[in-house]
């Protein structure tokens, strides 16, 4: 047994009298903290996890009774071997992450689950290791929000375990699982070690418990949350912080779009019979895919007016009206504004067999949100890391992810906007807000070009679009996404 481990024997078990006493002011401690937290505009995530079974129900029903009940949800997830795999694993975590100055309880989560799956054979060694880097990342990605991550487990020694299996064996807690959890004890303990150990950081640390006195065990899960939401709530606004030490680095050069040829274009009767071509193909392989359980990720981004609504009604068009869903996005809603920026996209990733098109997308993050200060520096700067996780999870689950950039020059911007002013059925289309942006090309430039830069991978790359003309950006679109789909399939 490692360092991390051992620490459950250093806990002092108390005297009934001495945890009485304990227990009343660690209640009113807790309570008044609650009421405080329901101020902050950021999460509390408390992960309840152990191999003791039993020990995690009693510790979330006591944390229940002491704190209101009301203003928490505890968020348990069935067994890890019947966990739905429609979606990707992560899907069900982001799903359920509370909005600001509210508290979360998980219940055999992200940790727990990976530990029994890799323990019944249902994942390697190396996709542990790889769901080891998505923890970090994902608990990193809550911290560096500014929610509060606490994660307790609940630890029993070999002796404890069979002792608590004897106690329950003859009522409804006993659950065959517990014995044969303790015929493989060594080997799962040297798992937990392990993946404790890999998951242990000074952000986001594991505090280890000892569940062998229920009463005591409660205490120190209770004192545990109640100096982490001290010290959270007297945190320093470390965010703000750095926006002032931020030094804007000079204008990429050469910039990406530079080199980007505006000039192609294709007449109508081309535009005709090429659109029909591919459209039909699009139809028949989203059929197959369908069929498969291959599910699909579109991603339109592009400058004002470049023609992304009109490329998206050929693809959609194109496609059985079941199998897929469009998502537009524009500002955040005070409820998603209220939680982690990933947290609506990850909301609507498709299923296996669905396609998601997405009309803008995460990287509002890196675009809007860094050009017009909605996001610090230090925010819209570490997303470019958090962007390309996200991806790569939903490429390792087999999600097809085809993104797009439909780019214009700033002429034909323009000429778009005025035929806009006087098309009655575009007219809606129009803002004050697209002429402000409009002042704010150059910014705009530099954060197109990093976006494109650094967050364009193997599996996920950008497919720029010359949109000057366009028919033949439509053309290139559906012509791209039949493309991957027959790559994949």
């Amino acid at each position: 047994m490692t360092k991390l481990l051992q620490l459950y024997k250093d806990m002092p078990v108390y005297e009934k009298d001495t945890a009485k006493a304990l227990i009343k002011g660690l209640r009113l401690q807790l309570l008044q903290l609650q009421f405080q937290v329901a101020k902050q505009d950021k999460p509390v995530i408390l992960v309840i996890a152990g191999d003791d079974r039993a020990g995690r129900h009693e510790t979330i029903n006591t944390l229940m009774g002491w704190l209101d009940p009301r203003f928490i949800r505890v968020n348990a997830y069935g067994p890890a071997e019947k966990l739905d795999e429609q979606k990707p694993f992560f899907w069900r975590y982001w799903r359920d992450i509370p909005a600001g100055g509210h508290i979360g309880i998980y219940m055999r989560a992200w940790t727990s689950t990976s530990v029994v799956q890799y323990l019944n054979d249902d994942i390697s060694g190396k996709k542990l290791k790889r769901r080891l880097a998505y923890i970090r990342q994902f608990e990193k990605s809550l911290h560096d929000d500014g929610a509060l991550v606490v994660k307790i487990w609940l630890h029993l020694s070999k002796d404890a375990h069979q002792e608590r299996v004897d106690e329950i064996r003859d009522t409804s807690f006993f659950d065959p699982k517990d014995e044969l959890a303790l015929k493989n004890f060594d080997k799962a303990i040297e798992t937990i070690d392990h993946v404790l150990c890999e998951t242990h950081s000074k952000d986001t640390p594991w505090h280890v418990i000892s569940g062998e006195d229920p009463t005591s065990r409660n205490i120190h899960a209770g004192q545990t949350i109640l100096q982490a939401m001290q010290k959270w709530l007297a945190r320093a606004p470390v965010a703000v912080a750095a926006a002032e030490e931020y030094e804007a680095p000079p204008p990429a050069d050469p910039n990406l779009l530079d080199s980007i040829d505006l000039s192609p274009e294709i007449n109508k009767e081309e535009y005709d019979s090429s659109l029909k071509k591919y459209r039909e193909q699009l139809h028949q392989l989203m059929d197959q895919a369908h069929e498969q359980g291959q599910a699909v990720v579109c991603v339109f981004e592009g400058v004002d007016a470049a023609g992304k609504g009109g490329a998206i009604r050929r693809v959609a068009s194109a496609i059985d009206a079941g199998i897929y869903r469009i998502v537009p996005v524009a500002k955040p809603t005070d409820e998603e504004y209220a939680h982690h920026y990933l947290w609506r996209f990850w909301r609507h990733i498709p299923a296996n067999g669905m396609m998601t098109i997405f009309d803008r997308s995460w990287y509002g993050r890196v675009l809007v949100e860094r050009v017009e200060e909605l996001a610090t520096p230090e925010q819209w700067m570490r997303a470019y890391d958090e962007i390309n996780d996200f991806e790569e999870q939903l490429t390792i689950h087999g999600i097809i992810v085809v993104k797009f950039w439909l780019h214009i020059d700033q002429d034909e911007q323009m000429a778009r906007f005025k035929a806009r002013e006087i098309t009655p059925h575009k007219m809606h289309k129009i803002t004050d807000e697209d002429y402000r942006n409009r002042e704010k090309w150059p910014q705009y430039r530099e954060a197109i070009h990093d976006m494109l830069e650094k967050t364009s991978s193997k599996k996920a790359p950008w497919t720029i679009i010359p949109a000057q003309d366009k028919k033949y950006a439509r053309v290139e679109v559906v012509k791209t996404l039949v493309k991957a789909l027959k790559e994949a399939l």
